[in-house]
């Protein structure tokens, strides 16, 4: 969008705490740009199929000539845009998503979709595990200090997680199949007493 414009943020089920903030995110972003970004639409509660598809449709239908970007803050409302802006033939219209599926992952490499935001599940599931099991005996002295001085800072949302663009995308899924078993190796010689 070149650092202006107007954006569409959809995203997923309000009774989801994470869900509005997420919009606060979306909408502090836009506003750290002085005006030159604002968030002109945020349609919330479509983290399904059936809504998803009928709302984001009929928002593109009716006003994708007035937006500039979609950020995706959902899974399912990722997939949907994505295969929408590939139907209307539209890549004028930045977009940026969530998670990686196949769908999103294909309109990344074919230009419809800008990129998206790859969650790795190993990291967040560790640091759950790990905050769950705070006196574990498992857990050696100075890896177990190591591990909550990393992550005291991180909040569970941003452990994790990979930004993938169309250069970057095929090796993201190349190594993404890989990386767990070293990561967990890592893991375990640095921080774990296995027996």
């Amino acid at each position: 969008m070149g650092g202006k414009g107007r954006i569409a943020h959809f995203t997923g089920f309000l009774v989801d705490p994470n869900t509005q903030l997420r919009i606060d995110a979306v909408e502090k972003a836009a506003k750290e740009t002085n005006g030159a970004v604002s968030v002109v639409q945020v349609i919330a509660d479509i983290d399904a199929p059936e809504p998803a598809e009928e709302k984001i449709n009929a928002y593109l239908a009716a006003h994708a000539g007035d937006v500039d970007g979609i950020v995706t803050t959902a899974w399912v409302p990722a997939v949907v845009a994505a295969n929408a802006l590939r139907k209307i033939g539209d890549k004028r219209i930045k977009m940026v998503g969530i998670d990686h599926d196949e769908v999103v992952l294909k309109a990344i490499k074919d230009g419809y979709v800008d990129g998206h935001d790859a969650a790795k599940s190993l990291w967040p599931g560790l640091h759950r595990l790990l905050r769950a099991r705070q006196a574990a005996p498992w857990l050696q002295g100075e890896g177990r200090r190591a591990i909550q001085d990393d992550c005291a800072d991180q909040p569970l949302h941003r452990l994790g997680h990979v930004y993938a663009d169309k250069d970057a995308v095929d090796k993201l899924c190349r190594l993404d199949a890989g990386d767990h078993q070293e990561d967990l190796c890592d893991f375990e010689k640095t921080y774990l007493t296995c027996s």
